[in-house]
């Protein structure tokens, strides 16, 4: 028993190893800029923006995605659902400010049968006049070259698309610090990560870029939006139809303060997403967050105590990782940051299990009720301001 528990701590504590070098890497090549040159200039680029009120900092994103070295035509669509959405001002103020930039507005109600994001996508993409179409949200913020090293790789009719993982940074109560922690665990840590090495795992929906005529071949985002999870099945989808994913550079969301509920509730997202896949990634996923805490309980029942040593040993041992996890990512290391680790852990670990039930997950105002998959059962608008406009 000893000698395996060796054996297996041994192996995820080099993937805890690869995980930083991975991330430390990736973000050295996002933050070292490229020039745009005249092999861009005849590359056209609709960029969505679906936006639903105002997220931290707001105007600093969207003057990052005016602060572009592209030298092609770029278009703006800027999709909302609610017309007194308090961002839309910002967004007039940035047309004002820069008149020079090819800037729309559309303010649509939420389409029957999608979710709010995807109706926002679909409406703005009714507007797109290019054949590159890029999707980015309103919380991130990207690095002036962005959309040269989004764009480029699409040149290449074998690639798909180009998506992107997101750093979180900021933050100082509990739960924020938590939100933080577990998305930049999951999207850069372990998706981003298993996404350079090939491995089958979806997208993610924060910015990615595609030609019209690949998503109009996987049936356009009307066939995805009536799920939480779309860009997991987008990703998938083009996998099974031998394209490649290409990873781009890391986003940067800045937070201040989060409530507890959107913790819960990303975290029901993300555990609904690996049950669509139960045969292998739910047990893996449960593995690799659950493994030592497995050798902990065994300690205790056989009072097995090298077995107890050990299992304390990688405790301390992830402890350490989620240290250097802020630090890779840019955070300030914080008190509550020595615990995070290891409740991160067992809080995944249990919403994994709770993904079978059939739960429901709230999102920026609207209710989903959901199954396997993430598919949308039922919706419920609870933004009085989005009943307004239905």
């Amino acid at each position: 028993m000893i000698y395996f528990t060796i054996l297996f701590g041994l192996l995820f504590c080099s993937f805890w190893v690869a995980q930083l070098i991975f991330v430390k890497i990736h973000l050295r090549w996002t933050n070292t800029l490229i020039k745009s040159d005249d092999t861009d200039r005849e590359v056209c680029v609709s960029v969505i923006h679906p936006i639903k009120d105002l997220d931290f900092e707001l105007d600093k994103n969207l003057e990052s995605w005016m602060d572009q070295n592209y030298t092609g035509p770029v278009q703006h669509i800027f999709s909302f659902q609610n017309p007194h959405d308090p961002a839309i001002e910002m967004v007039e103020n940035l047309k004002r400010k820069y008149p020079e930039k090819d800037i729309e507005i559309t303010i649509n109600p939420v389409t029957e049968g999608l979710n709010g994001k995807s109706s926002n996508m679909v409406n703005g993409l009714k507007l797109a006049r290019y054949d590159i179409v890029m999707f980015g949200d309103s919380d991130i913020r990207i690095k002036p070259d962005f959309i040269v090293k989004m764009v480029r790789p699409l040149k290449d009719e074998k690639v798909g698309l180009t998506t992107c993982g997101q750093i979180n940074i900021g933050g100082k109560s509990f739960w924020t610090r938590f939100f933080t922690f577990m998305q930049n665990s999951e999207t850069d840590f372990m998706w981003a990560f298993f996404t350079k090495l090939g491995l089958d795992v979806g997208m993610t929906g924060a910015a990615f870029a595609m030609r019209k005529e690949v998503l109009q071949k996987v049936g356009g985002l009307e066939a995805y939006g009536n799920s939480l999870l779309e860009d997991l099945h987008l990703g998938n989808t083009l996998y099974k139809m031998g394209y490649k994913l290409v990873l781009g550079p890391f986003l940067e969301c800045h937070v201040n303060e989060l409530a507890k509920e959107k913790s819960l509730n990303y975290a029901k997202r993300i555990a609904i997403g690996i049950k669509t896949h139960i045969a292998f990634e739910l047990p893996a996923f449960v593995l690799m967050l659950f493994w030592y805490w497995i050798f902990f309980i065994l300690a205790i029942l056989l009072e097995n105590t090298g077995l107890l040593c050990l299992s304390l040993l990688f405790m301390g041992i992830r402890t350490l990782h989620g240290i250097f996890h802020r630090l890779v990512t840019m955070n300030r290391v914080m008190p509550v940051d020595l615990v995070m680790p290891l409740f991160f852990d067992l809080f995944g670990t249990f919403y994994l299990l709770y993904s079978f039930n059939k739960p429901s997950v709230t999102w920026r105002g609207i209710r989903y009720d959901v199954k396997k998959g993430g598919y949308i059962e039922a919706m419920v608008i609870e933004d009085d301001e989005i009943k307004a406009v239905e």
